[in-house]
């Protein structure tokens, strides 16, 4: 039971210096060009990286696809 708990309060400390790390880089882009600009950035961001993990994912399991149906 300490396991799961001390991993989830591991999880939070990281995501909480994600968050502090993201407002350090982008806070400037914010301060320059506003904030839809920066929300473009960020969201531009997210769909590159989630296209990169499922392109990843489809490589990883391309045989799988190619099995016939059951």
């Amino acid at each position: 039971m300490w396991g799961y708990g001390l991993k989830l309060a591991a999880a939070m400390i990281g995501i909480l210096i994600l968050g502090f790390i993201a407002i350090w880089i982008f806070g400037d882009i914010w301060y320059r060009v506003g904030i839809g600009a920066a929300l473009v950035v960020v969201v531009g961001g997210l769909l590159l990286g989630a296209w990169y993990v499922d392109r990843r994912d489809r490589e990883a399991r391309a045989d799988i696809d190619e099995l016939p149906p059951v």
